[in-house]
């Protein structure tokens, strides 16, 4: 890597700005995802023409509910700070994002009061076109039949009506919600992604979610409470007053409080003068005696106590023993009615505690209780969350280090070991590095050892040597979405070894399998390392039957490699989809952007499952996907960088990429992922990029000249692969692309290899 060197930091970050301008692109195959990914995307149509050089130049024709944002905590007269994050993800109230109208127009209104107890019914016109969808990360969803959206009509032309479902948008907080209005064109096989702000309101405001909680600070008692009105709130326990300030969520109780005994708290909204009231009943004299109220654990910024009083608290405590990494267990004590949860099915309470959490591997939960006793034991029986292994990567083809993509070089101008933004956030102590990335994501500073500090510092050293203060957070993006797309190699070692393991199942015969790795083993396309095939073979050899071949062969080791975490980015220079999601969230954070691993599925072709991230600026909200900037040509032995996928909006992404969703007990679909906002951000990178100052052109192309002008600036850096944002309403052809190459090049004859999504054209020549 080129260091460069400047006079001065704004200079060099001109410099920067200047070389980010040359993203020379393209793809013969284009592969994406993660191993979680199961497979490979291939990118280009394969699309190809020939020009001779006697043609003419042309004639230039023809886009989890959110966290609660709380930092303040009062109580009695004087305010104290919270432990909470401070960049937790809100609903925004109001985002500087014009909301687009130009081809669904919606006519009816866009406010729902929740105390209207009623469905809610959008009327919309949209001129020849039909209705397709309604989509909405923290809104609604339509792709699950009869789940919170029902179609009213919208098999004609011009119009439709759709039913949001009440029960559905009474769970939803009061705020500002968006949601994409999608309609069809069946003419040009169009879909059209309209964005609408949608108001949910609530005219009969009353606190919920009401708690007297033990289990912020152990020992300290807090009350705990949502409420719609984001205003101030008066809490009382046991008739002593506190008071909660606007947009506050809990209050500290400054005195002596008893556990052995019953408690009463009162919340009361200043803005309704609605109150919520709730009684913790005195716990079991045993709970008391055995010394379960003393302090027990501390997980992400909390201490809780070893009484285990409703569900929250036990999902709370599932995830602390997840995130160990280990077998281990944990004996607490249990409120009466989770005691009595447990006994009737044990089964199926942990089935449910499971799916209140996010633990972005396998692993095995188990409960050892007695009808007799409410001291329950909660056990993690079996994980696959122990020390990473490096894969020890062999990359067959060569990789060309072009200046043209080099937006990552060294700066130098910070100075090792000193502050950065994350080094403000509140420390917690993490014990491994998946627990590091779960408490960064939760906007916290990791406070590491060992070999996870060692792995924490890399992604420091990263922000130290190519980032620095002056720039811009856009800036700070575009050098690390530029570093791990152009420097981080996909693992397609890791992903032949997945496509192996998938080919079986409990019918296939052991012996089968056995040969099926001999033949695999035996090719150098696979690229497994030394290390991977011994791994591999002593799978093969040690397995009793198919079963326990698969999962030696996934479970305990595939799953386990670097490629599937930061190690992968920081240690082995390759990954899959999710370590390089990983580290786009962890250097954004260091950095102290609001940023988030979004896991769901992708497809060129059919659905396989993807990470990627969103991240927010300014109060907006963007897509972004480095692994799919990860772009291979000519045989995987050159490689550049592709920003269709940085800094976009959902509707750049929603075609083929779709969120995890899960479903709620009452029933309705929501977001998975930490994010529930609509991402309607676009950073308009193309558009940045001028080609003429004669022309005023940039890579967005709206005519023939611009796309000349295009083409033009990528001959003179040497590049034979173009990329640009085409305006819809132009519609360029292939021969366009040729004329213009040759216009630029010269005489000759031309042949091009092209991928034409309708939104980014890229395209490569070949003489």
């Amino acid at each position: 890597m080129e260091r460069k060197d400047a006079k001065s930091a704004s200079r060099r970050i001109l410099t920067l700005i200047a070389v980010i301008l040359l993203a020379a692109v393209v793809v013969c195959a284009f592969t994406a995802c993660s191993l979680f990914t199961d497979a490979v995307k291939g990118m280009f149509t394969g699309e190809s023409s020939i020009l001779g050089s006697d043609e003419g130049d042309g004639d230039g024709s023809s886009q989890q509910q959110p966290a609660d944002t709380s930092g303040e905590d009062q109580g009695g007269d004087s305010t104290e700070q919270g432990d909470d994050p401070a960049d937790h993800t809100t609903v925004v109230t109001d985002p500087p994002i014009e909301v687009n109208s130009t081809v669904v127009q919606i006519t009816s209104s866009l406010t729902y009061d929740k105390a209207s107890n009623t469905d809610m019914d959008i009327v919309a016109t949209h001129p020849d076109l039909l209705y397709d969808k309604i989509v909405g990360m923290g809104f609604v969803n339509d792709a699950v039949p009869g789940q919170n959206v029902s179609v009213l009509s919208g098999l004609t032309k011009g119009s439709s009506s759709v039913r949001l479902d009440g029960h559905y948008l009474k769970t939803l907080a009061a705020g500002n919600y968006y949601f994409y209005y999608c309609v069809y064109n069946d003419v040009n096989n169009k879909t059209y992604y309209e964005p609408f702000r949608m108001v949910i309101t609530n005219g009969n405001v009353a606190p919920t979610d009401v708690k007297i909680n033990y289990d912020v600070d152990c020992p300290n008692v807090y009350v705990t409470f949502r409420c719609d009105c984001g205003g101030a709130h008066t809490v009382s326990l046991d008739s002593t007053n506190y008071n909660a300030a606007a947009g506050a969520s809990r209050v500290r109780i400054t005195t002596a409080v008893d556990k052995a005994v019953s408690h009463t708290a009162v919340v009361t909204c200043a803005t309704s003068g609605h109150n919520t009231s709730v009684t913790k009943a005195s716990p079991d004299a045993s709970a008391i005696s055995k010394g379960y109220f003393d302090y027990k654990y501390s997980y992400m910024g909390h201490k809780a106590d070893g009484f285990l009083e409703d569900d929250d608290e036990a999902a709370d405590l599932l995830e602390y023993l997840a995130y160990d990494g280990t077998v281990i267990s944990k004996t607490m004590y249990v409120s009466a009615a989770v005691h009595t949860a447990i006994t009737a099915d044990a089964s199926t309470y942990l089935s449910k505690i499971q799916s209140m959490i996010s633990i972005p591997w396998s692993l095995q939960f188990g409960i050892s209780c007695s009808a007799s006793s409410k001291e329950v034991t909660f056990q993690i029986q079996k994980t696959n969350a122990g020390a990473t292994i490096s894969s020890e990567y062999e990359d067959t083809s060569s990789y060309l280090d072009l200046p043209i993509v080099s937006h990552h070089s060294e700066q130098n101008v910070r100075n090792r070991g000193g502050e950065l933004p994350i080094d403000n956030k509140k420390g917690v102590a993490v014990r491994n590095v998946k627990e590091l990335l779960a408490a960064v994501e939760k906007g916290y500073r990791p406070l590491a050892a060992d070999s996870t500090l060692t792995i924490y510092n890399k992604a420091r050293d990263f922000c130290y040597t190519y980032l620095t203060d002056e720039m811009s957070a856009m800036e700070k993006l575009h050098v690390i979405y530029d570093y791990l797309a152009g420097e981080i190699d996909y693992d397609h070692a890791a992903l032949n070894l997945f496509t192996m393991i998938g080919h079986w199942d409990q019918s296939t015969a052991l012996a089968t399998a056995r040969a099926e790795i001999d033949l695999e083993l035996s090719k150098d396309s696979n690229g497994f390392s030394d290390s991977m095939k011994a791994a591999i073979l002593a799978a093969r050899d040690s397995a009793t039957d198919i079963n326990d071949l698969i999962k030696k062969l996934k479970n305990d080791y595939l799953q386990r490699l670097g490629a599937f975490s930061i190690e992968g980015v920081f240690d082995d220079g390759v990954a899959v989809c999710e370590g390089i999601s990983y580290a786009f969230m962890l250097l954004a954070r260091i950095e102290g952007i609001e940023c988030y691993q979004i896991t769901g599925y992708a497809t060129q072709g059919s659905w396989i499952a993807h990470a990627w991230n969103k991240v927010r600026l300014e109060g907006v909200w963007y897509c972004v996907d480095a692994t799919w900037g990860n772009v291979y040509f000519n045989d995987k032995t050159e490689k550049y960088v592709t920003h269709r996928y940085f800094m976009v909006p959902e509707s750049a992404f929603i075609e083929d990429h779709m969120e995890t969703t899960r479903v709620l007990a009452s029933g309705f679909y929501v977001p998975a992922a930490a994010v529930a906002d609509l991402a309607l951000g676009d950073a308009e990178y193309y558009k940045s990029v001028e080609t003429s100052s004669t022309l005023h052109s940039t890579l967005y192309i709206s005519n023939y000249l611009e796309l000349q002008a295009a083409v033009s600036y990528y001959v003179a850096g040497g590049s034979n692969y173009i990329e640009v944002l085409i305006n819809p309403t132009y519609k360029p052809t292939t021969q366009n692309f040729l004329d213009a190459y040759q216009a630029a090049k010269g005489p000759g004859l031309y042949s091009i290899t092209y991928n034409d999504e309708g939104r980014v054209f890229i395209a490569y020549f070949k003489s």
